[in-house]
């Protein structure tokens, strides 16, 4: 008999690392590292989106037939992908919202609103990463369960503080949105899309020869680079936005700033912190306790599905029961008759 606590997974994203985009999709590929049972399909991106959600939904269906049930990352295209491949293989679907799928479904057209509806609406368990996501999805008609994304504290580990002090790093690459203007101002090293991709130790490297980890950015759902920046023991100078608000304690791992300005004196200011001291605050974004919160939550859900098949098997049994009654009674009618 099958380990029901290793459920099989039939997992569906819309992004997962690459050669030419080594961190895209890192938080999923972590998310599984070392789960058994998982088969992974990725949108391999290319083509018109008709043509690449199609695909998408066909090699889910592909995949294979053993699975208990399906997982999503990123609502769109892959959390209604895997909505439709859940629904044709009778299996529960858990979508994982991450940030950017919800906020945008207030910004782009209706075709990309109804699909991220019909995820938010109708998976069995709808999970995000942050309360900042979490506020955006019940405007759109859902209550989620939290569950925080785990950082690797294997790879970004704390080291002691470079000689040079106040080394600026900013990882956000050439996006407006992650105040990319201000980094070219303030940064010493600019890495990330647009600019120069990195695998992830090549940026656990760079944390370690840095002294401050700079995240300007103007909309942030969770902030893994600075769930990883603080495990690695460096001070994080962060916009107060989204879910750095819940990463960044202001004054004890880094320094929450409120708009454009001010960022030259809070890089300025930064303390003479222990990197121990600071990794420690950021011990709940262990890539562990994420892996587990998924499994439990996978459990309830699990247990849940079984239950209503149960109760629907049930309830066709007595249907059935019924009606042979019925075929009884009117043979007892045509007898009388």
């Amino acid at each position: 008999m099958a380990d029901r606590r290793v459920p099989r997974l039939l997992v569906v994203t819309s992004v997962w690392p690459s050669p030419e985009h080594p961190s895209s999709g890192i938080f999923v590929a972590n998310r599984l590292r070392g789960v058994s049972g998982v088969k992974v399909v990725a949108d391999a991106g290319g083509g018109h989106w008709v043509i690449r959600l199609s695909r998408l939904m066909l090699n889910a269906l592909r995949a294979g037939s053993r699975f208990d049930g399906v997982e999503a990352h990123i609502l769109y295209r892959a959390g209604f992908a895997a909505l439709v491949v859940a629904r044709l293989r009778g299996l529960p679907l858990l979508a994982y919202a991450h940030g950017t799928d919800a906020r945008q479904y207030f910004h782009w057209g209706r075709g990309y609103r109804f699909f991220v509806r019909q995820v938010v609406r109708h998976a069995d368990l709808l999970v995000t990463n942050s309360p900042d996501t979490a506020a955006n999805l019940r405007r759109i008609g859902r209550e989620p369960r939290i569950i925080p994304p785990g950082y690797d504290d294997a790879l970004f580990r704390p080291s002691p503080r470079p000689r040079a002090r106040g080394r600026v790093l900013y990882l956000g690459g050439a996006n407006p949105l992650k105040g990319y203007d201000l980094a070219l101002r303030l940064a010493h090293t600019r890495a990330g899309p647009g600019i120069h991709e990195l695998t992830p130790s090549e940026v656990a490297r760079l944390m370690a020869e840095h002294d401050v980890v700079l995240m300007p950015t103007r909309a942030e759902a969770f902030g893994l680079v600075a769930a990883e920046a603080i495990g690695s023991g460096r001070w994080v100078v962060a916009r107060d936005v989204g879910g750095l608000r819940e990463i960044v304690i202001d004054g004890v791992n880094g320094t929450l700033v409120a708009d454009d300005v001010g960022w030259e004196a809070a890089l300025a200011a930064v303390p003479d912190y222990d990197p121990q001291v600071v990794a420690a605050t950021v011990a709940r974004y262990a890539l562990s306790s994420w892996q587990e919160r998924m499994a439990e939550a996978w459990q309830e859900l699990l247990a849940s599905h079984r239950a209503h098949r149960r109760g629907n098997s049930g309830d066709s049994a007595g249907n059935r029961g019924d009606s042979a009654g019925n075929r009884g009674n009117s043979a007892g009618n045509s007898g009388d008759s």
